[in-house]
């Protein structure tokens, strides 16, 4: 079993590690131990399977941290083993936690309404633009809270996967 102190945006979690002959098992802090399986497909693109659940990822790792993107958001997080988070925070050395968010298009499509603007206070999971693709309107947002700092679209435009529409801070 391994464990890791994980920190996503301003959120410090312990993630154990538990793998099987055939298996592997996640825990987040005292929550219910689940089945993972991460599948590489192509390039940065991955299959995770969450219990029965499954979406596809866009993930990079470096040594101390993943950027992956799930359903148009981008996250980062900072990954270090137990063990070493225990001697930077002896040694005083956690660094800053990342509360940079960048909501990205899931997909190529017309943006038809920003509904927010630079410096607006945003709740969790409240709408901020809506993206029309295949026909469909998607409501896009965060899934947590937080201000505006920039808004890189205007309603009308084209739009392509992967960019950049609005930063939340």
């Amino acid at each position: 079993m391994t464990a890791y102190q994980v920190t996503l945006g301003d959120r410090v979690v312990r993630v154990t590690v538990r793998r099987t002959d055939t298996s592997t098992f996640v825990r987040v802090d005292d929550g219910d131990e689940r089945e993972v399986a991460l599948a590489h497909l192509r390039g940065a693109h991955y299959s995770l399977a969450l219990g029965q659940a499954r979406t596809e990822v866009l993930a990079r790792a470096t040594a101390e941290s993943v950027s992956m993107a799930i359903a148009g958001l981008e996250f980062r997080a900072d990954v270090v083993d137990e063990a070493h988070a225990r001697l930077a925070s002896v040694a005083g050395a956690r660094s800053a936690s990342h509360t940079h968010l960048e909501l990205k298009a899931p997909m190529p499509g017309l943006l038809v309404r920003v509904l927010c603007q630079p410096g607006d206070a945003i709740e969790p999971g409240q709408p901020l633009a809506v993206l029309q693709a295949m026909k469909m309107e998607n409501e896009l947002s965060f899934p947590r809270g937080g201000t505006v700092s920039t808004v890189n679209a205007q309603p009308g435009q084209t739009v392509e996967q992967g960019q950049v529409l609005i930063v939340l801070e």
